[in-house]
């Protein structure tokens, strides 16, 4: 029988992979590569095998990896390893790559790409204070990727800008970790957001875009049409400089009407204040924050992407009610801050459960096993 061997690594994506793939018709075995042996972030680790990189068990599988009819690589970030596999690999393996958006976004070649102009001013000035350099290490060299034969992802604007990128033709293979039911999860599955918070960013990674939504936010006279009781930041993980400097700027903005989140919450609390909010502003050029973007339009909050943002085409192409922060944010606009009508609160629901719905999901992951398991 064909196999599928998945590389995969400690990451949250893993155990969705690992759920979707783990039946046995799925044809599919688990080679989990560590970069943190501490603390593991997959629970279904029991399911995979663990090899460490520059092991003997690491040659062994570089040298079994002819056994197999299709090798799937969630995410392309460790060069230091998957460059020798993508190397080994022959070339009668099909080699699907999951992109993650970083994989490419996060290289040398694209530093500063997605940065709005404050934010990447401001980036410039760190750089040169700390002389600090970025890291390439991590990268996989282009030409390695003419040895992909499937590009996967689930948004159009994410697979164009990968074939211009790395000059490669491979084909496109819709696919999806995990369904909106999914992502919403039960407990939210029949909420509606009915506060009047503001929501802001994911993270205080820099290419959120922070320092331009705040100064778009205080320019355009935007808050003159806000009645809320909170601005919620989540800053619990990215650049401490970026945290600490996001915080200063946003409390001289809001005030004491400003909620950081500086750890990670509980799910059910990150719930509630989503819930406690009509308003989701993400900055983001590159498509990211997904489920936080679903999830918002999925409640009936008001969500505003930046023009420049791949994903703000994307929600408008699948038919979502999305805004533009450039465009739609400010003084002018009477609904600037007020929750979604019925009506697009709904049409936002059956935009989103049209593509990602639990069984084009499911489908699609019986489709991807058939194409890498079928004869050349």
């Amino acid at each position: 029988m064909s196999k599928i061997l998945h590389i995969v690594t400690d990451e949250q994506f893993t155990d969705y992979a690992i759920r979707q793939f783990s039946a046995p018709e799925m044809c599919s075995e688990f080679v989990l590569i560590p970069s943190n042996y501490e603390k593991w972030t997959v629970k279904s680790i029991d399911q995979c095998t663990i090899i460490k990189r520059n092991s003997q068990e690491f040659e062994a599988l570089l040298n079994r990896l002819g056994q197999y009819s299709g090798i799937v690589l969630h995410g392309m970030f460790w060069g230091s390893w998957q460059t020798p596999l993508l190397k080994r690999i022959p070339q009668h393996v099909k080699i699907a790559w999951v992109f993650w958006g970083g994989d490419l976004y996060a290289r040398h070649e694209n530093e500063g790409r997605f940065y709005a102009p404050i934010t990447g001013f401001l980036n410039k000035l760190h750089k040169r204070k700390g002389n600090s350099k970025q890291d390439v290490s991590w990268e996989i060299p282009l030409e390695l990727y003419k040895r992909v034969d499937y590009c996967i992802t689930s948004v159009d604007d994410e697979y164009d800008f990968a074939r211009e990128f790395t000059l490669c033709p491979f084909p496109r293979i819709w696919y999806s970790y995990y369904s909106i039911e999914e992502t919403i999860g039960t407990s939210l599955m029949d909420s509606r957001a009915d506060g009047n918070n503001i929501w802001i960013g994911n993270s205080a990674a820099i290419a959120n875009n922070h320092f331009d939504v705040l100064w778009h936010i205080w320019k355009s006279g935007a808050l003159k049409r806000w009645r809320g009781n909170k601005v919620i930041m989540p800053l619990s993980y990215g650049e401490p400089w970026v945290r600490n400097l996001v915080k200063k700027i946003g409390k001289w903005l809001f005030g004491k009407k400003l909620q950081v989140l500086k750890q990670y919450i509980p799910r059910n609390e990150y719930n509630a204040l989503m819930l406690s909010c009509s308003t989701m502003i993400i900055g983001y050029w590159e498509p990211a924050a997904n489920g936080n973007i679903m999830t918002a339009l999925w409640l009936g909050m008001r969500v505003y992407l930046s023009e420049k943002s791949m994903a703000l085409a994307y929600y408008k192409r699948l038919g979502c009610v999305i805004f533009s922060i450039e465009r739609d944010l400010n003084r002018n606009n009477p609904d600037c801050f007020s929750r979604l009508s019925d009506e697009d609160w709904m049409q936002n629901r059956k935009a989103l459960t049209k593509e990602y719905g639990k069984q084009r999901t499911d489908q699609a992951v019986v489709d991807l096993v058939h194409l890498l398991t079928a004869d050349n």
